[in-house]
């Protein structure tokens, strides 16, 4: 979990947040891909040193013994993607989820300013 938080503690954080930003709307805006897709890229992108030191991070934090290589650092991901859609999904905002795995940089930006011009009602 974040920090070495459980999801109680950090659904109240949430609730707390909520609270104190009333009555603004929040939108949150959630770029996702498929955690081992995302961490190969990296790889490939940063060099195999990256990986060992990112390894070596993740398994460091609270919460993330079985993180051992890739596919274990994937799972974690997945896993902390689904508590992070279930943490959000509690809360009042509106929440974009962006899956950018087909999406290079120019098309995401589009496709965010799209939808979030939508949820503000300006015309584009």
């Amino acid at each position: 979990m974040a920090w070495g938080h459980d999801e109680p503690a950090i659904a109240r954080f949430l609730r707390e947040v909520a609270t104190a930003v009333e009555p603004a709307r929040v939108t949150v805006v959630y770029v996702e891909d498929d955690p081992a897709t995302a961490l190969r890229r990296a790889v490939d992108r940063e060099g195999p040193d990256w990986e060992n030191w990112y390894l070596t991070k993740l398994a460091a934090s609270p919460g993330t013994r079985s993180v051992h290589d890739l596919p274990s650092a994937a799972a974690h991901l997945r896993h902390e993607t689904a508590l992070t859609h279930r943490l959000l999904a509690a809360t009042p905002w509106h929440v974009l989820t962006v899956n950018v795995a087909d999406l290079d940089a120019l098309r995401t930006a589009q496709h965010v300013r799209d939808h979030l011009a939508a949820v503000l009602g300006i015309k584009g």
